[in-house]
């Protein structure tokens, strides 16, 4: 354990090497002996701002996951700020939180731990025939304002887009995944243009923003990485609709921009032969068969495409086809539950079933989209929307990729964490909510905080839904295989009630939960029998089906812990919130533990 002295703020750690892109564990200890003013604590690596900031507890202490892309020395600190305000992200100045900020004046500094970072390599996958695609936002360029009403603090801590760091880390975690290519999301580029030159000031700061990701993933390709491909999405109609002469004029400025431009030879994801271009096109502009009624069906559709259906569908019927010379194009709609835009062969950026639909084109499956959550036409508070439930909607969302193996699945997403301010949300009474809501209600996958407070509630989920993104992709991979070489009885178990913390009253405490099974090369090939304790004691055991009421008689009011255990049963995925999984070669029993409070 390296530690030492300096004031009334000490940080120790227990590893001094860390591999790179890897966590390093950081304990601090803040001795409050002046009072109890509320203090945030700054972790900075190299004298630069870098990890989740925290509120240390009653006692003092807090714990940073840093994650340290760059090898070499790490020289890490904490300073501690005493809050200044009310906000939830707690000092008036946002911009301290922001990664690669330099370290301020004041405060209260701790010692100094002097880390190494070590390289390490990474296996060169040949792709299959199926690509997996983690959608990714590229549009944090206004600073700490892109974050106020962020449901989590990623463990980077807040960041722009222009931070090289902040994009190596997150493609170091997808090549530990495994994914095939990055998207882009261009899709709000053109709303209304009629040329792709009328394009706002803001728009020029997300392009930005990809080329310097696409300079970092060069970086790394000359590093001798595998680094993953890189698709963009363009849009047609999300917003107003642009013309197709706007968006034929983008892909043109595409091609020459960035397809021709050798520093990013390789780079770019093929399909059917050439790039893959996917537009954003909720409105149906680019099909003849296309209908304002269809895209209507969802209520912020129809509000934010900014037309009436005969304004809608006359607009469709005035544009030429897509210039697709230089690239395979794809359309890609959304909600198509209701908009059945699947039919006209569009790929989906998220349904709103638990049953995401799987796009077929001349009879093979072409795409589907996978998710840890998912809203419906109400948003995200509207009855329909499935929230995380400790990982059962992602298993469940799963089941369709495993069902038709599609040659693209996308996983949704990486890092949206930017929504509607309460009152602020789409529809006539301001109350449809989308993009990102609250930890429950969020659609992210990127490693977050799991103690630090958000815009609607406190903690996030650590490393789970990246861990649980990497063993539904394993489990892909190795049910695809020829028989004798996935793994055997191999189960995945989520417990989707009580939710992680929960506040619980009455008589009875409602269990749920859901498993995944693979054995013999298929997936949910056994029925799985599940033991039930709190606090170590037995409440059940052999127990059928996805859910149980308990008695919670005879337990005092307080923290307590639910424990379900899948007999038999056995994993090769620990799912930890804490660090980033390795896949085990020998698998360990089935278990989940959920922290709840009786109220």
């Amino acid at each position: 354990m390296t530690t030492s002295n300096s004031g009334h703020l000490i940080i120790r750690t227990a590893a001094s090497v860390v591999p790179m892109g890897k966590v390093a564990r950081i304990e601090a200890h803040l001795d409050r002996q002046g009072g109890q003013s509320p203090y945030i604590l700054l972790p900075f690596v190299n004298g630069r701002r870098w990890g989740a900031h925290e509120r240390p507890r009653e006692d003092g202490t807090c714990v940073f996951l840093l994650p340290l892309p760059n090898v070499g020395p790490a020289h890490v600190q904490v300073v501690a700020l005493r809050s200044d305000t009310d906000h939830w992200m707690g000092l008036e100045d946002h911009d301290l939180l922001l990664a690669g900020r330099l370290m301020p004046e004041d405060g209260l500094r701790s010692n100094l731990l002097e880390l190494e970072v070590v390289w390490r390599d990474f296996e060169r996958r040949t792709p299959d025939d199926t690509l997996f695609c983690m959608q990714w936002e590229s549009w944090f360029t206004t600073g700490a304002q892109h974050w106020r009403t962020a449901q989590a603090v990623p463990l980077t801590g807040f960041y722009d887009s222009y931070n090289a760091d902040v994009t190596r880390q997150h493609m170091l975690w997808f090549m530990d995944l495994g994914v095939d290519f990055v998207l882009h999301d261009w899709s709000n580029h053109i709303w209304g243009c009629e040329h792709w030159d009328e394009r706002r000031d803001g728009v020029n700061m997300i392009l930005h923003a990809s080329e310097l990701a696409l300079e970092v993933l060069a970086q790394m390709r000359d590093e001798g990485l595998p680094v993953p491909k890189t698709a963009l999405m363009p849009g047609l109609s999300n917003g107003p609709p642009a013309t197709m002469e706007a968006l034929n004029e983008e892909l043109a400025w595409i091609h020459h921009t960035y397809l021709r431009n050798p520093r990013f030879a390789g780079l770019w994801q093929e399909f059917e032969g050439k790039p893959l271009v996917l537009v954003l096109d909720t409105g149906a502009v680019a099909h003849p068969e296309g209908t304002a009624e269809s895209a209507f069906r969802i209520p912020f559709f129809k509000q934010t495409l900014g037309l009436s259906a005969e304004e809608l569908d006359s607009f469709r019927a005035q544009q030429p086809p897509v210039d697709d010379r230089h690239f395979t194009v794809r359309w890609v709609s959304s909600q198509n539950q209701a908009t059945h835009h699947h039919e006209l062969g569009y790929w989906s950026w998220m349904d709103g079933v638990i049953d995401p639909l799987v796009t077929y084109k001349d009879g093979v499956a072409e795409a589907v989209t996978v998710t840890p959550t998912f809203f419906n036409a109400q948003g995200w508070t509207g009855p329909l929307a499935r929230g995380r439930r400790g990982g059962a909607t992602y298993l469940e969302t799963f089941k369709q990729a495993l069902a038709h193996r599609p040659k693209v699945i996308f996983l949704h997403q990486f890092n949206e964490f930017t929504g509607q301010r309460e009152g602020q949300g789409y529809g006539p009474d301001r109350s449809i909510y989308v993009d990102t809501y609250n930890v429950e209600l969020s659609d992210d996958l990127e490693p977050v905080s799991i103690t630090a407070p958000g815009y609607r509630g406190d903690g996030g989920w650590g490393f789970y839904y990246l861990n649980l993104t990497q063993a539904l992709m394993d489990i892909y991979r190795r049910t695809g295989e020829p028989s004798g070489q996935m793994p055997v009885d191999t189960t995945l178990l989520a417990v989707s009630s009580p939710l992680r913390g929960a506040l619980v009253s009455g008589e009875t405490l409602h269990v749920t939960w859901i498993t995944l099974n693979v054995a013999d090369g298929s997936a949910d090939a056994k029925m799985q029998k599940v033991t039930l304790l709190v606090d170590d004691t037995l409440i059940a055991e052999h127990v059928a089906g996805e859910s149980r009421e308990i008695s919670l008689e005879g337990l005092a009011s307080g923290p307590h812990r639910l424990t379900v255990i899948a007999e038999g049963a056995t994993t090769r995925y620990p799912l930890s919130w804490t660090e980033l999984d390795t896949v085990l070669v020998d698998p360990i029993p089935v278990r989940v533990e959920v922290p709840f409070y009786i109220a």
